[in-house]
């Protein structure tokens, strides 16, 4: 599913007040973490298989099963915890049917998952800095 967004969170650094790095993480981790629970679940398989990743995606797709998606947030928060500011952050889901989810296939997630979570990116930005100490 060949599908990406960026934002430039230069502007959010001065407000950070030199905490990005903690900004980028927490965006990360929010962007993960709504994908995964965004995702429709028969056997969970698909919940499983967001993979979040540092400077490369990966093509990996995993035999597991997370009906809850909590163990696939736990895991992908750990791999997301010591990402920074200029590092790109891979989130994929590579197996077969995922562009077929993407695009309403399911009736738990008419509307996909990437490009909701995509228009609300900015929301997470402007969040994870309001809560720095």
């Amino acid at each position: 599913m060949p599908t990406s967004f960026s934002l430039d969170i230069a502007a959010f650094v001065a407000k950070a007040k030199g905490n990005a790095n903690q900004v980028m993480r927490k965006v990360s981790i929010d962007a993960m973490s709504r994908l995964v629970l965004r995702s429709p679940v028969d056997t969970g398989r698909f919940r499983a298989n967001w993979i979040a990743t540092l400077d490369a995606p990966t093509s990996e797709t995993m035999v597991a099963f997370d009906p809850s998606g909590s163990a696939t947030i736990e895991a992908n928060a750990a791999a997301l915890s010591d990402v920074e500011v200029g590092q790109s952050v891979f989130i994929t889901n590579n197996l077969p049917y995922s562009e077929r989810l993407e695009n309403g296939y399911s009736d738990q997630a008419p509307n996909g998952m990437v490009r909701l979570t995509a228009a609300e990116f900015q929301e997470f930005v402007a969040k994870a800095v309001r809560e720095l100490p």
